[in-house]
């Protein structure tokens, strides 16, 4: 599904919503898979300009992502800082799209061969975990559950005929068999009794900056919802700590799906920084490797949406089951 460009007169349309002047230089491309993203400089400043995706765009959740920020900001979690409006409001509503500014936060892109910056990423979900902990989300935005296996199951449904011409027998089963034992395995009763709160949704290295070894910037709030916190977790071993052979590029979703090794010493850097500020419960510790497992296979099927009908079934099995034969053979992840 390819993202309509934002126009030059949508630009300037939107933009005389605020007072920050007018552009200095042509807009530079933003980043993600989702949204149509700009980088803008006016005479006052570089900024982040974007428009939503229709799916993120109801009112009440970008109220709800606007909380969320303001609250982490008083934590001192670096979050996007929206700009207000000339009557006020954090965002603009025009032709039945929704348009926000933020302040452009410099950094860099995450370097997959850093463990410091490995170590500041855990760091960094640990702040935001804690820091979400008070936070009284407003009504609007409550979903179901992430990356249930059910949904899995059905995307694989609709392509079952071409992945059985696919895949061999064995890996056709194999697949089934993961679909089933998460089933079986991850109940709603199991996934809600975890602890909660609001998390991040979407942790991986597309939607972070760096400087140095630090963490400059924690971006996209779009999947922030009141979820178990182990699914954020999930993120930081498949996303973080599984081991790549490229960088993950965010507005590429073969690059941000590709497939990954898992890392037992990639992992314990991860989780270590982590839990200098967080304790980890058993039942999540137990539950961990199943989401990373959900989330792995879940990402692939609702990345298919993304990709051209003629290159799905491609995308979908390209490195799909190794991942998840080498967690097999390993008893634990960090």
């Amino acid at each position: 599904m390819l993202r309509r460009a934002v126009t030059p007169e949508e630009l300037d349309s939107v933009l005389a919503h605020y007072d920050i002047g007018p552009l200095a230089s042509p807009p530079g491309p933003g980043s993600g898979t989702a949204n149509a993203n700009l980088r803008i400089v006016t005479a006052s400043g570089e900024y982040f300009f974007r428009r939503r995706n229709p799916k993120y765009a109801r009112e009440e959740f970008v109220a709800f992502d606007h909380a969320l920020m303001a609250h982490m900001a008083r934590y001192g979690v670096k979050t996007p800082r929206p700009i207000a409006t000339r009557d006020g409001r954090g965002w603009v509503r025009m032709n039945d799209e929704v348009y926000e500014v933020f302040h452009y936060q410099r950094g860099g892109p995450h370097d997959r061969h850093s463990l410091a910056q490995l170590a500041s990423a855990g760091r960094a979900l640990g702040d935001y975990h804690r820091a979400a902990r008070d936070f009284v989300p407003p009504p609007g935005k409550e979903w179901p559950r992430y990356d249930d296996p059910h949904l899995i199951r059905d995307g694989v449904r609709e392509i079952e005929g071409e992945l059985r011409r696919r895949l061999a027998a064995e890996d056709w089963h194999y697949l089934m068999s993961q679909v089933e034992s998460l089933e079986l395995a991850l109940p709603d009763e199991r996934y809600h009794g975890l602890p909660k709160l609001v998390i991040h949704g979407d942790y991986h290295p597309g939607n972070m900056k760096f400087s140095g070894d630090e963490v400059a910037g924690i971006f996209d709030l779009d999947w922030a919802t009141v979820q178990p916190r182990v699914r954020d977790l999930a993120d930081a071993l498949f996303l973080f700590a599984g081991e790549r052979d490229s960088d993950i590029d965010a507005s590429d979703i073969f690059s941000l799906t590709q497939t990954w090794r898992p890392s037992v010493e990639r992992g314990a850097v991860v989780m270590g920084a982590y839990l200098e500020s967080e304790a980890l419960r058993e039942d999540e510790a137990a539950a961990l490797p199943l989401f990373v497992r959900a989330r792995w296979l879940y990402c692939r099927v609702a990345g298919m949406v993304k990709v051209a009908p003629e290159r799905r079934i491609e995308y979908f099995v390209a490195g799909l089951l190794e991942p998840l034969r080498t967690m097999d053979g390993i008893n634990r992840l960090f």
